[in-house]
């Protein structure tokens, strides 16, 4: 027979048909292949129980602490020593105080767990204070008027070295803090808070003092209607992650770090509302790492950015770009030392452009840039000179006040933009009254010197930028690096560990901000304008679900009722207090992971098929095999 003798010629082509099937369906989106279905989940920043600070005591385990005397009312949860493992998901409302013990979670890799944290302190010598060693994701509130504290020693022991625990709260995976009380961490160790995931914080007073980073996140950071006061002896707060796909999104509440080396830092950093004020040593935010997509964006809220001292340093540092579409920002960096208050990648290709918002920037002039000259906005950029303390203002044509602000630091370079300033109007600038004419004319220009530091020459015309970048002068165009790469424009060492994501500019408007009391519909977690792009999954927060109402009382555990003084897991799941909670319309509850990329109709389509395929050059090689 013919189909005998191309049998397998037959059964080659299946096989290839099959690979070339389940290829697409593994990596259809890397091909380009758009999804049908699915995209929603990635559009959220925070979920409804991100927002939701409701808490009702009923039911929950209550945990009480004290140095060798910690009990468990309830179920899920056991004391060994002055330790305390949570096992099981479920609500556990926490109070009382640890000299030198820990609260350890250890639950199943898609329970969700909620912690009311109700007047509590825990401080561990030799390890973290509160480790999440598994669960699907974790959600602290702090109970309003509440004071709660966690705190580690200078060292850690051995065995939490071995597992890379570095945080006086440490969580291997989401973790979510909301809230109307405070949480006070104070890190002699490493970092303050340490997330290998996503960290969201919607609502509480935070404080961290740490020796390295106050806060350090794998995937992503996430404010909202936040008040977080930090200080660390590294970065403010960090996310980075290997494949550069960490980002730093902060949409209301208040940031302040008033001492650091950097304050915030990701590949992607977006600031759409919100007060954020920063005192550095090096970069106030640095946009780092090497794929290109380096990129901070602004499109609302303060930022107050003073880098008092140093070397190299920037207010802003971008590797490519920096985009300000809205809000209002004061930059002051000291001159000299080559520090620069906006530093991004035009020798590579970035620009920094400003569309809306009011911008004053001053630092050294050495190798200050401007914004693009092809800004809708108008600016102006001078080489004005002047000590410390300050006091610029800016007036129109007409003398109205454009902007007046004290600047901390000494400065030889001058960076204005107001959403006033018209292209080929002109403004005055006043540097402790002495007056200076200018024009907006998107370029770079030359003015006197106010004083002890004296001017310096010319400006070209390279669209807004100062003598000294590595534009090329004839052509205007970046040169191309060694290699096609994106070198480390800011010189840091430390910007080998930075995440990326794509830049977006078309985002919507932002949503209004939802109390935390009163969590936001679906709807009203839309993304606000500036946000990180919405083109990979793992960027959306997870579908976490309504909050589950559980059972009221003590459920059994094996043994007796409620003593909560079980060893070990067990056997079987508790009654009230489940690994698979439902919410009111009786949906279980995804985990974290798998809400975050949902697998469409669309993809298990494609999986059915390659299967059947397969299955069918199985089934006509056997037929045949045996008629041979």
């Amino acid at each position: 027979m013919a189909t005998h003798r191309h049998i397998n010629g037959i059964c080659v082509c299946i096989t290839l048909l099959t690979l070339l099937l389940t290829a697409l369906f593994m990596n259809g989106k890397a091909l380009g292949i758009t999804p049908v279905a699915g995209e929603e989940n990635s559009a959220k920043l925070f979920t409804e129980n991100d927002c939701n600070a409701a808490w009702d005591v009923t039911g929950a385990t209550e945990i009480t602490l004290a140095d060798s005397g910690s009990s468990v009312k309830g179920n899920g949860a056991y004391v060994t020593g002055d330790t305390v493992y949570i096992v099981y998901a479920g609500r556990y409302r926490l109070t009382g105080a640890l000299s030198n013990g820990s609260v350890v979670i250890k639950a199943e890799g898609d329970d969700k767990i909620w912690l009311l944290f109700d007047g509590l302190s825990i401080h561990n010598e030799s390890g973290a204070a509160l480790l999440v060693e598994q669960a699907g994701k974790v959600f602290v509130t702090l109970r309003e008027g509440t004071e709660n504290a966690l705190s580690c020693g200078e060292a850690y022991d051995e065995q939490a070295v071995a597992a890379g625990v570095d945080g006086a709260l440490y969580a291997k995976d989401d973790l979510t803090i909301n809230g109307a009380g405070s949480l006070d961490i104070t890190a002699d160790y490493q970092h303050g808070i340490v997330c290998n995931d996503d960290f969201v914080i919607t609502g509480g007073s935070l404080t961290v003092t740490a020796t390295k980073d106050a806060i350090h996140a794998n995937d992503s950071v996430r404010v909202r209607s936040a008040a977080l006061t930090l200080t660390a002896g590294d970065d403010g707060i960090t996310a980075a992650n290997d494949d550069e796909s960490a980002f730093l999104y902060i949409e209301s509440g208040e940031v302040t770090i008033p001492a650091c080396c950097e304050g915030l830092e990701a590949v992607q950093i977006t600031v759409a509302g919100g007060n954020v004020n920063i005192t550095a040593t090096d970069d106030g935010l640095n946009a780092n790492g090497y794929s290109g997509n380096s990129a901070i964006t602004v499109t609302g809220g303060e930022i107050t950015v003073t880098v008092p001292e140093g070397r190299d340093a920037d207010g802003l540092d971008s590797n490519k770009d920096i985009t300000i579409t809205g809000g209002k920002l004061l930059v002051s960096v000291s001159d000299g030392g080559g520090n620069c208050a906006i530093d991004y990648g035009s020798e590579y290709g970035g620009k920094c452009t400003i569309t809306g918002g009011s911008v004053l920037a001053c630092g050294s002039s050495g190798m200050a840039e401007g914004f693009d000259s092809s800004s809708p906005q108008g600016f102006v950029m001078q080489s004005l000179t002047a000590e410390a303390g300050a006091t610029v203002t800016v007036t129109d044509e007409t003398g109205e006040e454009l902007l007046s602000e004290v600047v901390p630091c000494s400065f030889s370079s001058l960076l204005v933009s107001t959403p006033q300033m018209a292209v080929g109007e002109s403004c005055t600038l006043s540097v402790n009254g002495n007056e200076t004419q200018a024009t907006v004319d998107n370029t770079g220009s030359t003015a006197g010197a106010f004083g002890g530091r004296g001017g310096f020459g010319g400006l070209g015309d390279r669209g807004g930028a100062l003598p000294g970048s590595a534009t090329d002068g004839a052509t205007g165009e970046a040169p191309t690096p060694p290699g096609g790469g994106f070198a480390d424009h800011a010189g840091n060492a430390e910007n080998a560990d930075s995440a990326a994501l794509t830049s977006s500019s078309s985002a919507t408007a932002p949503a209004a901000n939802a109390p935390a009391s009163e969590p936001a519909s679906a709807a009203e977690v839309t993304p606000p304008q500036g946000q990180p792009p919405t083109d990979f999954a793992q960027n959306g927060a997870s579908d976490d679900g309504t909050r589950p109402v559980l059972p009221q009382g003590d459920a059994a555990f094996g043994g007796e009722q409620g003593d909560g003084t079980f060893g070990g897991r067990g056997g079987g799941r508790l009654q009230g207090q489940t690994g698979d909670l439902q919410d009111p319309a009786g949906e279980s509850q995804q985990s974290s992971a798998a809400a975050g990329n949902p697998v469409t109709m669309a993809q298990l389509l494609w999986l059915g098929v390659s299967v059947l395929v397969l299955l069918a050059g199985c089934l006509i090689a056997l037929f045949y095999k045996r008629r041979g």
